[in-house]
């Protein structure tokens, strides 16, 4: 449920201090995005592909009803903070989320979200603003599809194709799920290639499933569309690719299926002790191999294991362009972990997130995770690598070096929210997420930092 963008960025220009890091392993500085009042959670971030200084990020604001924009020209080493359109009088007559972002090849940016009008009753819809540049003015909020039948969105994603070698190029494209008023979930996929002025109507992406939820797209040097989701009604994570820029899908391929014992508000998900007021899903995220490397074209699914045991293992998925599974690891195609754990130490790993460079082709995962706490309630948000295609991955590095608790008597009901972010280009990634430090004087802040391939050690 979500925001209503518009209107000129609010101009609360604010430059953000570093925070000095101390933990093993971690050697970035550590920003503070937001410095704003209220809890935000749901991070997500973009590098410009035309000048990896720029970067653009997100999050929720759920107490003011905004869409929180972060902008920076520095390479991430200082924030303006601002909204996409103004606080309403209250969170009552409005309230928006789930936010994303992308930069196309020329340096325009998008911001897609949900909003709905009033916050209460009003039924969330999917609208995108967009930007020439990070000095310029947002445009006037679009609507990306008309309601017609459905009764509401949710959980949109968005991607951009930035591939030279793609007929597509600067072809915006957002997945999401659509729910109609007889509750039937379908994920669609509308594109725009004229800067987000207008949308191409929707085109629905699987063939079958009840309970659809936690789109992910993206897309490949050569243009193909890949869309992978989370089935709650079976229990399993789906991918489908379209080779004709999104107009239509093929049959859709099964990644995986969870062991599961239902909770009634969870779906698919599973509660574990340090978020046990909301539930952690699988969020399956698609990163494709867009270098010209040795993997080029490989298909990434990363996700969260959702099995009945609790969340304690972050896995991806390979695939070939095909979406044909690949055996890594002497995996014998099925999904490899990205961390080795064993009995007694039996962290729990969640809200993963991934991206690949398409500069050197090295695939990175970022997530929460407990280690170091008997009562898995503390989490670090942490990263890894591989360099040979999800065969094997580098010692975890800590990007947080303060643990983030969400049990704390203060921290909001929503504890991290949905998802993190993460962006990688040439070498260097910008992890970003949901961090609890200033709970006493801010409530939950995103937090992000800078790491390098030099920051891990070359096992992976």
């Amino acid at each position: 449920m979500r925001a209503l963008p518009a209107l000129a960025l609010c101009a609360l220009a604010l430059t953000v201090a570093l925070a000095t890091t101390s933990a093993s392993g971690v050697t970035g500085p550590e920003v503070n995005v937001s410095k704003l009042p209220g809890a935000q959670s749901e991070a997500t971030v973009a590098i410009d592909p035309s000048n990896d200084q720029v970067l653009l990020a997100g999050s929720n604001n759920l107490v003011e009803g905004t869409m929180p924009v972060y902008s920076s020209t520095d390479g991430g080493v200082t924030w303006q903070a601002g909204t996409t359109y103004p606080p309403p009088p209250s969170r009552s007559v409005s309230c928006a989320g789930d936010p994303g972002v992308g930069i196309d090849a020329t340096g325009r940016q998008y911001y897609s979200y949900l909003r709905a009008t009033p916050c209460a009753t009003g039924e969330p819809r999917l609208f995108v603003v967009s930007r020439p540049g990070p000095d310029t003015s947002w445009s006037k909020p679009v609507l990306v599809a008309h309601p017609g039948r459905s009764r509401y969105d949710d959980k949109p994603a968005i991607a951009v194709d930035t591939s030279a070698a793609s007929p597509y190029l600067n072809r915006v494209y957002v997945a999401w799920s659509r729910i109609s008023h007889r509750s039937v979930y379908s994920i669609v996929l509308s594109h725009s290639d004229d800067g987000g002025r207008t949308w191409s109507r929707p085109v629905k992406v699987n063939r079958d499933g009840s309970v659809l939820s936690y789109a992910s797209v993206a897309v490949s040097r050569r243009g193909i569309v890949y869309v992978a989701w989370d089935d709650s009604s079976s229990f399993s994570l789906e991918i489908a690719r379209s080779t004709d820029g999104g107009a239509r899908f093929e049959p859709q391929r099964h990644i995986v299926s969870f062991s599961i014992r239902p909770i009634p508000h969870c779906g698919s998900g599973v509660v574990i002790p340090a978020q046990r007021l909301a539930c952690i899903h699988a969020n399956p995220i698609v990163s494709i191999d867009r270098s010209r490397g040795r993997y080029s074209g490989r298909v990434y699914v990363s996700y969260a294991n959702t099995h009945f045991t609790g969340s304690n293992q972050i896995l991806v998925a390979v695939f070939n362009s095909r979406l044909r599974p690949l055996a890594v690891s002497g995996s014998r195609g099925e999904a490899v972990p990205v961390v080795r754990t064993a009995a007694p130490d039996r962290p729990d790993l969640f809200w993963p997130q991934s991206a690949v460079d398409r500069w050197t082709g090295v695939l990175w995962v970022c997530f929460y995770d407990t280690t170091g706490d008997p009562e898995r309630k503390r989490a670090y948000y942490s990263c890894t690598v591989s360099r040979n295609g999800a065969r094997t991955w580098a010692p975890r590095v800590r990007a947080a070096s303060v643990a983030s608790d969400e049990t704390q008597p203060d921290a909001d009901n929503r504890a991290y929210g949905d998802y993190e972010g993460l962006a990688v280009a040439e070498g260097v990634a910008y992890p970003i997420w949901t961090d609890s430090r200033d709970l006493a004087t801010l409530a939950e802040e995103i937090y992000t930092t800078r790491l390098t391939l030099a920051d891990f050690r070359a096992s992976g």
